[in-house]
């Protein structure tokens, strides 16, 4: 073996600092997404806000065969596998491809609802009249 150059050393010294930098970066990066996530109400985030929603909302509760209480509806929803899965997990991504993968399941399965002339999973009718019944949280 030679001699430690002190190209070599400064080569292996930005190395090892661009490495520092790209870590500090993904942490600090990580620290803005949410991590409390302990149950079915932090999914309700996850359908659209607004009119359409609501709507969607109100037609699953007078067309479909939905339950009109809060609690039952988030009883029945935790007894889909996958949401309950999406339940337990922390990161937003996992959840929401968790979320569409339980939609999929259910237009496969055939429970679907038609709402205003819109064919939706019983998933996606459920989360909006959840949203729609979520008690207002002060």
């Amino acid at each position: 073996m030679g001699k430690l150059t002190r190209r070599a050393l400064l080569g292996t010294a930005a190395v090892g600092a661009f490495g520092l930098v790209a870590y500090g970066g993904g942490r600090a990066a990580c620290s803005f997404v949410p991590r409390n996530h302990p149950d079915f109400f932090s999914l309700l985030d996850i359908p659209p806000e607004g009119a359409v929603a609501r709507r969607i909302g109100e037609g699953a509760l007078a067309e479909a065969s939905l339950p009109s209480d809060f609690d039952a509806l988030a009883t029945a929803m935790k007894l889909r596998p996958l949401i309950a899965e999406a339940i337990a997990t922390d990161c937003p991504t996992t959840r929401r491809q968790l979320v569409q993968d339980q939609c999929a399941a259910d237009f496969a399965e055939g429970r679907c609802v038609v709402i205003d002339g819109w064919v939706l999973s019983e998933t996606e009718a459920s989360l909006c009249a959840a949203k729609l019944l979520r008690p207002s949280i002060i």
